[in-house]
């Protein structure tokens, strides 16, 4: 197991996710998800936790989190991601 699926509660749809973008070559999303500080799955939405200021803000801006969306809906199953503030 991976030390980012044991921030969460479902590792195997979050490796899922990450193979996923590693697979469309989304290296720059697939950082920021590796460097999560916690996920969760429930009633089809995940839920994350960032690692750090500068994705948050990578996320709050532009079409990134919903580009991430579509992979993670693709990938997992989710109707939708939201970001959890700290």
């Amino acid at each position: 197991m991976s030390q980012a699926s044991a921030k969460g509660n479902n590792p195997e749809l979050w490796d899922r996710l990450l193979a996923e973008l590693d697979d469309k070559l989304q290296l720059g999303l697939l950082d920021r998800m590796k460097r999560v500080k916690a996920y969760h799955f429930e009633s089809g939405i995940l839920f994350i936790e960032l690692g750090n200021a500068e994705d948050e803000g990578y996320f709050k801006k532009g079409g990134a989190l919903q580009h991430l969306e579509l992979i993670a809906q693709d990938a997992t199953g989710v109707r939708e991601l939201r970001l959890r503030e700290k």
